[in-house]
């Protein structure tokens, strides 16, 4: 310990006054805080540390809060402590004393704490007690007694010693203990923010394109730092990135986007970056870094047709088929342009492609109505773009692909070529009885190459011409024959005798629209009684 403080209040500097009572002690505490805090300590073979935490602590610049802790390690049954913490008033400022969690997790407490920066001539001194109220036992282990905040005044170091310590028990009994100072150095705020390179993603632009420029900064003082990067062509500005809260070491990258619109082809520009200064910064050399010439040079222009897909392939005359058209600019501009549809160099239709971005794809649907076409043709199906202003590579420009065969709608032919009553096997019978279900076989032969929507309907009437049931299916159906079984009750109410039964097939229900693929099929049948 230093040994040019003024002379301590206790008989020795670390340990306790002998020899005194607890009232006493108690009379001259109240009487003059913070001047004795002792308690009348019987030995103890236990040893703890008070100590500073962090023992040494680094502060750039001044007018800067930092803070240390006061703690104890390895302590039994600490009932209360008190402390002074020397300093030099010339390099610190104490501003406040907080008490700390460790002695006030055994219950409440009664502290009190002091600054006094013109302690004496050299020193500052912080002061601080703390003792449990109660019939408690103490507290057992390691933790922050006080945490003592300063403010730095100027440059320079000032030791933190620590005097006049006291650890007590609950029993008056004294607690050994080492202690350990600490230190605050002071030294020069440094402020200095480098450019330490630049990259672009090209040294050749198309114009009207974007280039990608980074910039690498570092902080190469000891203050966190906010600053600007500005990114120029030549001396004109291409963008501003704010840079926050950059750490004193750290380094960090920026990508700064350049759009070239409206710069003429065949030109070049030299890319520099230039970081703003800082409060206080003098090494100004490194905040500006060139990096080579970006060239802006003309691209093409080129559109084409990728693929042309015709579904179905094969349609009767009046039917629909879909074409589905993809084209793609190929080339460095933004375009706009036509494309037209054909079968056999007649023109479909055609569509208008607007602003379509260099790079990317669009999908066209154009729809052929085969209506009045010539039927039981195959036709050729094409798809071309129009060429835009410059464009010089035409070959891609056109895209043939896909047959589409139109036949003629008389060759939808779907015929009932049988109905006869039946079983549900479909074993012919010539009579039901009333309240009994009949079934009935319908066949229909489809002479079409693909499935058709079939509705199939059954209906009945008795000997007196009343309709007395039906029955209908309705689903796609296969080329070629198809048998259905369908049955339906007959009424109690039906007249007995010979009764009829009529198959028609249709595309859809008459109301929606559906037309019969044939003429109706009848067939006669027996209701007799139970």
């Amino acid at each position: 310990m230093i040994n040019h403080y003024e002379q301590p209040f206790l008989s020795n500097k670390r340990g306790a006054l002998s020899g005194i009572s607890l009232k006493t002690i108690c009379i001259l505490f109240a009487l003059a805080l913070f001047s004795i805090f002792v308690f009348p300590f019987k030995g103890t073979a236990s040893v703890a540390e008070l100590s500073v935490q962090p023992k040494a602590t680094k502060i750039w610049g001044t007018d800067e809060t930092l803070t240390i802790n006061v703690t104890v390690t390895d302590v039994s049954n600490l009932y209360g402590w008190q402390f002074k913490l020397y300093y030099n008033p010339k390099v610190l400022n104490g501003t406040n004393i907080i008490e700390g969690a460790f002695l006030k997790s055994g219950g409440k407490t009664f502290s009190e704490t002091i600054f006094s920066d013109g302690y004496n001539a050299t020193h500052g001194c912080a002061r601080a007690f703390s003792t449990l109220v109660g019939n408690v036992s103490g507290v057992t282990g390691s933790g922050v007694l006080a945490t003592v905040v300063f403010k730095t005044k100027s440059l320079g170091t000032s030791l933190l010693d620590l005097s006049e310590t006291v650890l007590g028990q609950a029993d008056g009994g004294e607690i050994p203990h080492n202690v350990a100072d600490g230190a605050v150095q002071v030294v020069r705020a440094i402020h200095d923010i480098a450019i330490w390179n630049v990259t672009t993603s090209s040294t050749e632009i198309v114009e009207g394109h974007s280039a990608d420029i980074t910039v690498y900064v570092a902080n190469e003082g000891n203050k966190t730092e906010n600053f600007n990067v500005t990114v120029y062509r030549n001396e004109t500005v291409i963008a501003t990135q704010t840079v926050s809260n950059l750490a004193a070491g750290a380094k960090t990258a920026l990508t700064l986007v350049w759009n070239t619109m409206g710069l003429a082809p065949n030109t070049s520009y030299k890319i520099k970056a230039e970081a703003s200064k800082v409060l206080d910064e003098t090494d100004l050399t490194d905040n500006v870094f060139v990096n080579g010439v970006i060239r802006i040079v003309e691209g093409v222009h080129d559109v084409a047709v990728k693929s042309v897909i015709p579904s179905p392939v094969i349609v009767y005359e009046g039917e629909l088929v879909n074409i589905d058209v993809v084209v793609a600019n190929i080339g460095d501009y933004t375009e706009s342009f036509t494309v037209t549809v054909y079968y056999d160099g007649t023109v479909i239709a055609e569509q208008m492609v607007s602003n379509l971005t260099f790079g990317s794809e669009q999908t066209l649907d154009f729809a052929w109505d085969t209506t009045e076409i010539t039927t039981n043709m195959t036709y050729l199906i094409k798809a071309a773009a129009s060429h835009v202003p410059k464009e010089i590579d035409l070959t891609n420009n056109n895209f043939t692909d896909g047959f589409v065969t139109v036949y003629a709608r008389g060759l939808l032919a779907i015929e009932i070529v049988e109905l006869i009553p039946c079983n549900q096997l479909g074993q012919p019978r010539t009579s039901f009885v009333a309240g009994t279900v009949a079934y009935f076989k319908v066949v229909v032969e489809s002479k079409s190459f693909r499935a058709e929507n079939l509705l199939v309907t059954v209906n009945l009437y008795d000997s007196g011409g009343n309709a007395i049931g039906v029955v209908s299916f309705q689903g796609p159906v296969a080329p070629g024959t198809t048998s259905f079984v369908l049955g339906t009750p007959i009424p109690n109410t039906a007249y007995l005798g010979k009764a009829t039964v009529y198959a028609n097939a249709l595309s859809d229900w008459p109301h929606l629209g559906g037309t019969a693929y044939c003429p109706e099929k009848s067939a006669t049948f027996e209701i007799g009684g139970s």
